[in-house]
């Protein structure tokens, strides 16, 4: 995703964080974060285990969890990258285990194991199946006692797995929201001249009226569904009208890792610098 996922903020806080405060919220005594860049996830705030099956699949992470919290009845398993964490289906994952040695949310047809809460005492069953091979947790927890729970909100179990995923999710939470990098017209005029990416992110219908010459229209709106259509490695400069729709996009660019920048002002800026505009609708 060309970022850590665990880091990638919305709301101003990083999803591992958010999830973290959810679990905190649902009455866990405990947080810990299994894995991962331990240096960064300390100055998060969290108690971090490192995990010797790192790189192998979500299985030994659930592992490797449970070992490291063996003194506890239950223990919730979380995605690092939920999109929505909630502490009320947290909360009720963990009240549902009862005598199962796990309870897994049913959502649309799927069981959802990275939002399960789990007996510690299932362990060395998962390590037995681990050390013959087995990596999905799906078939690992086939031969336990499990406890389906249906009536999940599918928002309360989804993960942010793709950078379009993320850009969608940041662009509706973050719309209008702190601070982003910025230049002024000047200084797109001056980075023009060498070639620089454009990004209009108006309505197609902004776009025909009057454009930077050369500029790419993505609306806003499609942006996380049309993000592969974005240049990799390419810094972006990012236009709409006056720069509120464009920062937007920044945020969310930047969360799934590419390097953007806003156009103070926008076109309103730039038509008051008479630049040139071009306009017609967008090619294709």
């Amino acid at each position: 995703m060309g970022t850590d996922k665990a880091f990638v903020r919305v709301g101003g806080r990083a999803l591992v964080e958010r999830v973290a405060d959810a679990a905190r919220a649902a009455g866990a005594v405990r947080v810990l974060a299994v894995g991962g860049d331990r240096r960064r996830l300390a100055a998060a705030g969290l108690e971090v285990v490192a995990d010797p099956r790192e790189g192998a699949g979500p299985l030994g992470g659930v592992l490797t969890a449970l070992e490291a919290s063996a003194g506890h009845e239950t223990v919730v398993v979380l995605a690092c990258d939920l999109a929505a964490p909630s502490a009320a289906a947290i909360a009720k994952v963990a009240a549902a285990r009862g005598t199962a040695e796990v309870a897994v949310p049913r959502v649309e047809g799927n069981l959802e194991p990275l939002h399960a809460a789990w007996s510690p005492g299932v362990a060395a069953g998962l390590a037995a199946a681990f050390a013959k091979g087995e990596r999905s947790v799906q078939r690992a927890i086939a031969g336990l006692d499990v406890r389906v729970l249906d009536g999940f909100d599918p928002a309360a179990t989804a993960g942010l797995n793709t950078p379009g995923e993320v850009i969608a999710h940041v662009v509706g939470q973050n719309r209008g929201m702190s601070e982003v990098p910025e230049i002024d017209v000047d200084e797109l005029v001056r980075r023009r001249e060498t070639g620089a990416y454009v990004l209009d992110v108006r309505q197609p219908e902004e776009y025909a009226v009057a454009h930077v010459p050369g500029s790419v229209l993505i609306p806003l709106d499609q942006l996380g569904a049309r993000q592969a259509e974005l240049p990799g490695g390419e810094p972006l400069l990012v236009i709409c009208r006056s720069g509120a729709r464009s920062a937007a996009a920044v945020q969310a660019l930047q969360a799934a890792g590419y390097d953007a920048t806003n156009v103070a002002g926008g076109m309103l800026a730039w038509l008051d610098a008479d630049q040139p505009v071009e306009e017609g609708p967008a090619p294709g």
